[in-house]
């Protein structure tokens, strides 16, 4: 998911996962919001990266496996060292993914 469940329905929805899903994966996709929106070009604007998390965390209270993910060789070791970070603090787990050509 791009994790804007929350923004698109104007609510907080995570409640709904509740017993339905034993995994979310949301794509973190960038460490920050600037970088984040310049790739995701969320309609949101500069307000979905953090609502991005918000939904990652939340989400921790209604599925046992939340994980955000990364795709390396898009991302440099920094950028994945600083998505580790921003997933402890969220509680959630980090995925990097294979790069698929």
């Amino acid at each position: 998911t791009v994790g804007l469940a929350n923004l698109i329905h104007d609510r907080d929805v995570t409640p709904m996962l509740d017993g339905r899903f034993d995994t979310v994966s949301i794509s973190l996709n960038a460490p920050n919001e600037e970088e984040f929106l310049e790739l995701t070009r969320s309609r949101y604007g500069i307000q979905s990266y953090e609502a991005m998390k918000d939904f990652a965390r939340l989400s921790t209270k209604y599925v046992p496996n939340v994980m955000m993910t990364v795709v390396d060789k898009v991302t440099s070791p920094e950028e994945q060292e600083e998505a580790k970070k921003i997933c402890e603090s969220l509680g959630v787990t980090l995925r990097v993914r294979p790069f698929e050509s």
